[in-house]
C-alpha cells in the first residue's frame, strides 16, 4: 500500500497473478486516508482488513491450486514412498500411466516423454518426416506445432481454419498437397474435435501420414471415438494448465503401432536406432516419474473436473449467441468437447476485454497474429487465403473456465458478455 504524503488518499493496488505466477495487471483503487495514523496498530489493521475485503477478487483464467487440494495428501504420501524406493527414472508410475492412458485412448501403446513439444518432434520423426518434406497444418495454434516441423528441417504448410470451430479446414487439404507432402498435422484446438474422418480419407487417398497434436484435447471425442485413436500417432501435453495436468512439463505419444512405440521408447532413452534405412539419434526425452505419479492421481478426478468445466460452458452458452461461439461438427452428435478454453467471437474484441478487465475478470487472446505472420514463417509457406485464421486472431477472446470456477462467477461473466454482444449486434443493425 502506498500512502500519499499530502492530501487525503492512499493508493491500494489489487494484483492479478497470471498462470505463469507473474504479476499480470494492477488495478489502482483510491480510499480515504485513515483519519488518525497515531491510532493503535490493532485498530489500523482492523480498518485495513475491512478495506481489503471490500476490493472485489479478480476472476483468473486458471486456478492451478484449488483442484490440487483434494489430491494433496495422497500426492505427499506417494511421493514419500517414491523417494524411498530409489526408482527415480522410468519406474512403475510411468509404466502404469502409459498403460492406463493407452487403454482410455483406444490405442495399443502410449509412451511418456519429456513434454508435449518433445512428443511432436519424436512422432513426426518416427513418421518419416525428413528435411525438405512438407507437413500441412493449421496457422491457428501454439508455436510448438510449427517449431517441431522446422526442427526437422521440414516445411510447415498452412491451410486456413473453419469459423465454426477454429480447426483446420479439411476441405482445403487436397489443394495443398504437393509431391513433397509427407504428413497432415491437425490440432483439435481448445479441446474441440477436428473433422477426423475427412482428414483420414484424404490422407489415405494420397498416401500421407497423419499425426495429431491433441495437446489441448485429452478426453475429446469425434464420432464416438477418442480423438487420439485416429492418427498413426497422437501427442499430448501435461502442462499444468491442461485439463489433465502435471506439476511441470510432460508429454505422451499414443501409437497405433507397437513398432512405433518401441522405437520411441528407445530414442527417448539415448539409444540410437537404425530402422527402415534411417539412423535415429537417441536423446533424453523421458517422462519424469514424479510427474507421472501426480498425473495418475489427477486422472482419477478428471471426470469430475471435466463435468465442472462442462457446466461452466453450459452456463456461458445460455448467455452467448450460437453464432458467437463454438459450433461442433455434425451438430455435436458423437462429439465431446473438453473446453480447454471457452472462446467467444466479437468484432470489438478489445473493447470487450477492457470491459471485463474493469470488472475484475481476466481473459485471453490466442494466436494473434497467427503463425504465418511470425518470424519463423520464413521457413513456412501458406496454401491459399488465411482469412479465417486472421479473423480469429482479431476477434476471438477466451473466458475463464476451470474446475474451480464458481458457477455464480460464470453466470456473472456470461451475463456481461451476452449484454455486450447484444449491444454490438444492435449497433451494427442500426
Amino acid at each position: 500500500m502506498l500512502f500519499s504524503t499530502a492530501g487525503t488518499c492512499m493508493i491500494v493496488p489489487t494484483w492479478s497473478v497470471s498462470d505463469s505466477s507473474t504479476i499480470a495487471s494492477a488495478e489502482l483503487r483510491t480510499f480515504r486516508k485513515y483519519p488518525d495514523q497515531s491510532a493503535p496498530a490493532a485498530d489500523f489493521l482492523d480498518w485495513k482488513r475491512t478495506m481489503s475485503s471490500s476490493v472485489p477478487k479478480r476472476i483468473g483464467r486458471y486456478d492451478l491450486v484449488t483442484p490440487m487440494l483434494p489430491c494433496k495428501d495422497e500426492i505427499l504420501q506417494r511421493f514419500e514412498r517414491f523417494l524411498m524406493s530409489g526408482q527415480y527414472i522410468l519406474g512403475e508410475e510411468v509404466r502404469l500411466l502409459e498403460e492406463k492412458l493407452a487403454e482410455e485412448c483406444g490405442v495399443p501403446a502410449a509412451v511418456g516423454v519429456a513434454s508435449g513439444s518433445s512428443a511432436l518432434f519424436l512422432a513426426l520423426s518416427v513418421a518419416g518426416v525428413r528435411p525438405g518434406d512438407e507437413v500441412i497444418t493449421t496457422p491457428y495454434t501454439f508455436d510448438a506445432t510449427m517449431e517441431a516441423i522446422i526442427l526437422l528441417d521440414a516445411v510447415p504448410v498452412f491451410v486456413d481454419i473453419k469459423p465454426q470451430d477454429l480447426n483446420l479446414d479439411s476441405g482445403l487439404l487436397a489443394d495443398a498437397i504437393t509431391p513433397k507432402t509427407r504428413a497432415f498435422l491437425p490440432v483439435p484446438i481448445f479441446g474441440a474435435p477436428c473433422d477426423m474422418d475427412p482428414i483420414m480419407a484424404v490422407a489415405a487417398e494420397h498416401g500421407i501420414q497423419v499425426i495429431a497434436d491433441m495437446a489441448q484435447a485429452w478426453g475429446t471425442f469425434y464420432d464416438g471415438r477418442p480423438i487420439g485413436s485416429y492418427a498413426r500417432m497422437s501427442t499430448l501435453s501435461f502442462y499444468p494448465t491442461k485439463n489433465l495436468p502435471g506439476i511441470g512439463d510432460g508429454g505422451m505419444i499414443f501409437c497405433r503401432s507397437a513398432e512405433d512405440a518401441e522405437l520411441i521408447r528407445r530414442i527417448r532413452g539415448h539409444l540410437p536406432v537404425r530402422m527402415n534405412g534411417h539412423l535415429y539419434t537417441g536423446w533424453n526425452s523421458r517422462l519424469d516419474e514424479v510427474q507421472a505419479m501426480v498425473i495418475r492421481i489427477r486422472r482419477e478426478r478428471f471426470a469430475a473436473e471435466q463435468a465442472d468445466r462442462d457446466k461452466v460452458a453450459e452456463i456461458y452458452d445460455g448467455y452467448i449467441p450460437a453464432t458467437n461461439r463454438l459450433q461442433t461438427p455434425n451438430g455435436g452428435r458423437g462429439m465431446k468437447v473438453t473446453y480447454h478454453q471457452y472462446w467467444v467471437r466479437c468484432r470489438n474484441r478489445d473493447d470487450l476485454r477492457m470491459l471485463l478487465d474493469r470488472e475484475g475478470i481476466d481473459t485471453g487472446v490466442y494466436y494473434d497474429p497467427p503463425l504465418h505472420h511470425h518470424e519463423l514463417a520464413v521457413y513456412c509457406r501458406t496454401s491459399g487465403s488465411m482469412a479465417e485464421a486472421e479473423r480469429a486472431g482479431r476477434e476471438v477472446l477466451t473466458l475463464p473456465i476451470h474446475a474451480a470456477l464458481p458457477f455464480a462467477d460464470a453466470h456473472r461473466i456470461g451475463a456481461l458478455v451476452g449484454q455486450f454482444l447484444e449491444q454490438e449486434a444492435a449497433s451494427t443493425s442500426a
